[in-house]
Order: structure tokens, then C-alpha cells, then sequence
């Protein structure tokens, strides 16, 4: 199931993204005049995150959702992966509950026993790319807590950015419908000594650095034929074939690969590839076992880029 570590560390509730609980306000809030959503106005701070504007003090009883951009992406479909960024403050003063904005997105399922009903219902009929505004009211009994307004941010969990040629003589990519890349090996394809990377969808987002945090979806497949093992009585090919995958992010159930790019990797090979590539790339890279997985010989690896994450800037 996909993390909600960084919600259950901000949130002590039952639910993802209802319930963060915090010291119960002294203030009795049956006195205080009420408001509703309209009274909140989302704008850019200085920051990467958005900024909440509110009036303090008052009575926010309802649970309530705006959509304040559809998105021009794909429609959300029930049971996708998602893809968040979320900024939550307290409408009681402002602390701030969570903020992945500055930082590193979220991964989920859009399901409501997962996102929460809410939540779930405020992303109906939003596509890639939206921005819902979402407030919780106070929670009652153990899970007390101050009301809360959410800015959430729908991101792709796929390439967007200009497609590129792939080179000649290199493993083809095609998209399925689900947006999972397949990869084909021509038959006369030599293993190269030295890694490869050609960049198959160009993004124009912020650029990896050796200091990056990157958020990435892959697919690993083997380059050739298993070799023939006269011990085990193996045949070449019998224990994979050229294209067949040997590990991906793909499935709903998985998440994204968090990479620090200023961490030593078991995958050296991956790091070099993604050195200087862009947000919302796709990228291909050839990776010869020195550099990945002696067992399994040559590998290729298809990765998204989906987030970058630069510290220093």
C-alpha cells in the first residue's frame, strides 16, 4: 500500500488527511461567528508553497472542498496511483500540520479508505494537474483537534515534456495504455561496455544535481537472454527472456523511487543516467552489470522523473 508516513507523522488520526490532531484550543468555539471555505483565499508565498489566508477565531464546523484548478491532464480514475503535494495549516493560528511542497511529493492510491472520504470526494472529476482546497472541522472525543485547511496538488506520475528520437542502434519504448513503459531489444542488440542514457521525453522542470532529492517511477528489464547454467541444467533464455521485466514502480501498489542523489547507491549506473536530467523526463539508460546487477548482466532501465527536489535553491 502506498506510504502515509508523512501524514501519520503530522496526523494522529485514523484517516490520512482528516483528524491531525494538535493541543485542544482553550477558546470556546461555540461563541465564535462561523465561516465556510469561501472565507479562505489560497495564494503563492515566497516559498514553493501556497500561502492560506484566513480570518482567526472563527467557527469552521463543516467539512468543505473547492476545486481551484481542474487541470488540463488525465481525468482521476478510482484505484490510481496519486501523486500529491500538500500543504495543511491550523485555521485556529496558523501552525503549519504538513508541507510537501518544499520538499518531496506524497504517493497514495485514490481510494477513500486510504485519501480519506473527503478528500476522496474532493478529487472526483479532477484531472492532473488540479488544485483542491480542502477544510477539516475540529475532530470530537480522542481525536480533538483544530479545524484545518489543505491545499493539494494533483502532479503526473508519468513524462511530460517533449518527445525525443530514440538513437539508433539502442532498445525501443513503447507506452501502454496505463501509461507503463515497454521496452523492446532488437535481436542483433551488443551489450555495451559502458553505460548508455538517451533521454526519451525532454521535461523543462528543475535539473538534478548532485545534490537532488529525485522521485522517480521505473521499470528494470533484462538486456538479454539468461544465460545456459549446465549445472543447474538451464537453457539459455530459460530463466528470462530479452524485455522481460526484472522489477518496476508501475503497479498501483508500489511507490515511487525516492533517490539522494548525494547518498551512495547500489545502482551506480542510475545515478550517473539521471545527473543533469530534468523534471517530467523520461529516460532511458543501458547499464552494464558493473554498474547495476553483476547476477543479471546488462539491464535497461526506463525512468520518469517526476519531482526534483533541490535544497539549496
Amino acid at each position: 500500500m502506498r506510504r502515509l508516513a508523512m501524514l501519520a507523522a503530522a496526523c494522529a488520526g485514523a484517516l490520512a488527511l482528516a483528524a491531525c490532531t494538535s493541543e485542544p484550543d482553550e477558546t470556546d468555539a461555540s461563541v465564535s461567528p462561523s465561516a465556510g471555505i469561501d472565507a479562505i483565499t489560497v495564494t503563492q508565498s515566497e516559498t514553493l508553497a501556497p500561502d492560506i489566508e484566513f480570518v482567526p477565531g472563527l467557527d469552521y464546523s463543516e467539512e468543505e472542498t473547492r476545486v481551484l484548478w481542474e487541470g488540463d491532464g488525465d481525468l482521476l480514475v478510482d484505484g490510481q496511483s496519486l501523486l500529491l503535494d500538500i500543504y495543511g495549516e491550523s485555521l485556529v493560528d496558523g501552525t503549519v500540520i504538513i508541507n510537501t511542497f518544499d520538499g518531496t511529493p506524497t504517493s497514495f492510491l485514490l481510494a477513500p479508505e486510504i485519501i480519506g472520504d473527503g478528500m476522496y470526494e474532493a478529487l472526483q472529476g479532477v484531472h492532473v494537474g488540479g488544485r483542491v482546497l480542502v477544510v477539516t472541522p475540529p475532530g470530537e472525543g480522542v481525536a480533538e483537534s483544530e479545524p484545518i485547511a489543505m491545499v493539494v496538488d494533483v502532479l503526473p506520475t508519468g513524462p511530460v515534456g517533449e518527445p525525443v528520437d530514440t538513437p539508433e542502434g539502442m532498445p525501443t519504448v513503447t507506452t501502454l495504455e496505463d501509461g507503463t513503459p515497454e521496452v523492446s531489444v532488437p535481436d542483433d542488440a551488443v551489450a555495451p561496455a559502458d553505460l548508455q542514457t538517451a533521454t526519451l521525453v525532454r521535461g523543462s522542470g528543475p535539473q538534478i544535481t548532485a545534490a537532488s532529492q529525485v522521485l522517480a517511477n521505473y521499470s528494470i528489464v533484462y538486456f538479454s537472454d539468461s544465460p545456459a547454467d549446465e549445472d543447474a541444467g538451464l537453457e539459455a533464455g530459460e530463466q528470462w527472456k530479452a524485455g522481460d521485466v526484472f522489477d518496476s514502480s508501475w503497479p498501483a501498489e508500489r511507490e515511487p523511487l525516492l533517490v539522494d542523489m548525494d547518498e551512495v547507491s547500489a545502482v551506480p549506473g542510475l545515478q550517473q543516467g539521471l545527473l543533469d536530467q530534468t523534471q517530467g523526463s523520461r529516460v532511458m539508460m543501458v547499464v552494464p552489470p558493473a554498474l547495476g546487477y553483476p547476477a543479471q548482466g546488462t539491464m535497461i532501465f526506463v525512468v520518469d522523473i517526476l519531482d526534483v527536489w533541490n535544497p539549496e535553491a
